[in-house]
């Protein structure tokens, strides 16, 4: 392995924080008009007091959104993943046709229990801030560690560094730890550095995680650092690139950039319109909601005789003389009223909120309904192929390297097979396949009837492509044509033998047992001539 430059984890931190300060900007600015406690400015604590925005319907998106997505790559007490055989080094291995079924059956109980060790790592807590904040900033890192519990962290907290094709070089991640929490051999090293030893034991410390690819690229070195001082970290050491447990996740590629963008990004424009908008409707109507009554100067009214007045009693006046103060701002409300609707509705749609999929009518179909559901999901294709690829992959193979740490369950060998998703894009993909499916064989049978149907459509391959798109394993499922054809013939036989009588049965079962016997026979002296 090349030796790396030897370089500080704070100083590699604070060089990569300048390239990271026009993203936090920007995350900072869509937390404003969304969430304001998802991405606080430096210095925030608990008691910190967030300006809140004038709308609800950024928070309410990015949660409806945020949701969305974890259902669709992380089903709940579902895999997400399959492991794949490759059939011929299935063969090879077993020397027998008859044994997938079993292996099927063991690997899917092996995914179900990567699914049940994902769980007891509180995962889905931490999945579904991580999305809100990919949504929000458009990165988060996860830590998938081979014990304890998930961890996610802001983009506040960590730098990456990216070579030109995007790929990972560096990480470092700062947190912050109090020095009374650190263990003794790593406070006895830090207080030997110069006014270390003086701090107070309640103060906070930085922890730097410096994580660096090997000029080879395979591996990743991890190192910890506190105060310049490298200290031996629980997760210190060497990672294949394959096994690193770190995820720098992006919502969004950018060809040349180290992180990814957020989605508020791209409707920040909306957000600030609405939520402008929305505070100056909300001030006028405010203002239009106050009653103030105006009295005509030297008029025989008396105001104070009015406000002292009970119901029914009589006072002196004139009726022009006290007149209501008025607005007169109906028709600029109205204007923007209307604007306002509209920019929620280009939001709604953006967030694929269920409120936008109905359109305004008496007679909507739950057909339309489905089909603009679709669509807006479609829409969402680019985004499930990066996070497949960043986020499902690498978590699938992490936990399953957990489980094979903690429950000593052997791995699996990578040469007959493989791991692929079966949530999020490759759902859509499917859901496509048997839609069109669907759709032809309703055309087919609107035109010509359930005859041509019968007479043009190979059902076997009918059912095999659609068990494909439902993403059932149909081997073994749907018989051949000649196991078809053979339960055919006996059952002609058996109606036949029953209307014959029970001496008819007999022969034909004299007939079958003779059958059985030729059939075997003829076997085997096709098995002598392929060895011969």
């Amino acid at each position: 392995m090349a030796e790396l430059e030897v370089v500080s984890a704070k100083g590699l931190y604070e060089q990569l924080s300048t390239e990271r300060e026009p993203y936090l900007k920007r995350a900072r600015r869509a937390a404003e008009l969304t969430v304001p406690h998802l991405f606080p400015a430096d210095g925030t604590t608990g008691a910190t007091t967030f300006v809140e925005p004038n709308q609800s319907l950024g928070a309410r998106g990015i949660r409806h959104l945020a949701s969305k997505l974890q259902i669709s790559l992380f089903p709940v007490n579902t895999p997400f993943f399959k492991y794949t055989v490759d059939d011929l080094a299935l063969q090879n291995l077993t020397q027998a046709d008859n044994q997938r079924g079993e292996v099927e059956k063991a690997l899917s109980a092996r995914e179900r229990a990567v699914i049940s060790v994902m769980n007891s790592a509180m995962f889905r807590p931490v999945s579904f801030e991580v999305f809100r904040q990919l949504l929000l900033a458009g990165n988060a890192l996860l830590h998938i560690p081979k014990k304890g519990r998930v961890r996610a962290f802001k983009l506040s907290s960590y730098v990456v560094a990216r070579d030109a094709s995007g790929n990972l070089l560096d990480i470092v991640i700062r947190e912050q730890i109090a020095r009374a929490a650190l263990p003794a051999d790593i406070l006895a090293k830090i207080n030997a550095v110069r006014n270390a030893a003086s701090a107070p034991r309640e103060a906070t410390i930085d922890v730097y995680t410096m994580i660096r690819r090997t000029e080879d690229g395979d591996k990743f070195v991890v190192t910890q650092e506190i105060e310049g001082v490298q200290i031996d970290g629980e997760y210190a050491g060497e990672y294949p690139a394959d096994k690193l447990p770190w995820l720098p996740l992006r919502f969004t590629y950018i060809e040349g950039e180290d992180y990814g963008r957020g989605f508020v990004d791209e409707y920040i424009g909306d957000l600030n319109n609405l939520d402008k908008l929305t505070e100056a409707l909300r001030d006028g109507t405010i203002q239009g909601a106050k009653v103030v009554w105006l009295v005509r100067s030297n008029s025989v009214t008396r105001p104070h005789l009015l406000s002292k007045a009970k119901n029914g009693d009589f006072v002196t006046g004139n009726e022009g003389d006290v007149v209501p103060l008025r607005l007169e701002k109906q028709a600029d409300f109205a204007v923007a009223e209307r604007l306002i609707d509209k920019i929620t509705e280009r939001l709604s749609y953006a967030f694929l909120l269920h409120s936008a999929v109905q359109r305004q009518g008496e007679r909507v179909t739950a057909e339309e309904i489905r089909y603009v559901a679709g669509e807006l999901d479609q829409g969402m294709g680019g985004v499930y192929s990066l996070l497949s690829e960043e986020f499902q992959i690498p978590s699938a193979h992490l936990f399953s390297i957990r489980m094979e740490h903690e429950r000593k369950v052997p791995p699996l060998p990578k040469e007959i097979t493989s791991t692929s998703i079966v949530a999020g894009i490759d759902a859509l993909g499917r859901g496509n396949d048997l839609q069109n499916l669907d759709a032809l064989i309703a055309g087919a049978a609107q035109m010509g009837g359930a005859e041509v149907i019968g007479r043009y459509v190979n059902l076997g391959e009918y059912f095999k492509r659609r068990g494909a798109a439902l993403g059932v394993d149909m081997g073994g499922l749907i018989r051949s044509d000649e196991e078809i054809a053979k339960a055919d013939q006996q059952a002609q036989l058996m109606a036949l033998a029953q209307n014959l009588g029970p001496q008819a049965i007999s022969a034909m079962g004299q007939m079958g047992k003779q059958q059985m016997v030729n059939d075997a026979q003829a076997e085997q002296a096709a098995q002598a001539g392929e060895e011969a």
